[in-house]
């Protein structure tokens, strides 16, 4: 079987969004810093770009938007973290802004 394009944006889609949410709420919990996750995921499990870092380059805003309609059609795997909300609701978008889950020069 090969994937559509379509099938393939959707696959990639529901996998980062779910490290997006997940590493905002091991941020939440304290379990590490954004630095700290995002260093484990990239030397852990080989992803060459931090899930906190992927959210800044994206947008805070267009991240929040996604997981927001993603928690709709497929549950709480999705729901957006209070911190990823807090820095949205600052103005603190990512990469755009200078800052988000990390400071950007």
């Amino acid at each position: 079987m090969t994937l559509t394009a379509e099938k393939e944006s959707t696959l990639v889609d529901r996998f980062t969004y779910a490290a997006i949410a997940e590493a905002g709420r091991l941020l939440d919990e304290g379990i590490a810093t954004a630095k700290d996750i995002d260093l484990a995921m990239r030397a852990g499990a080989g992803f060459a770009v931090g899930p906190l870092e992927m959210a800044d380059t994206i947008g805070l805003d267009t991240v929040l938007e996604k997981l927001t309609a993603m928690q709709t059609q497929f549950g709480n795997n999705y729901s957006p973290s209070s911190s990823l909300q807090k820095l949205v609701a600052a103005g603190a978008l990512g990469k755009k802004t200078g800052r988000g889950f990390l400071e950007y020069k």
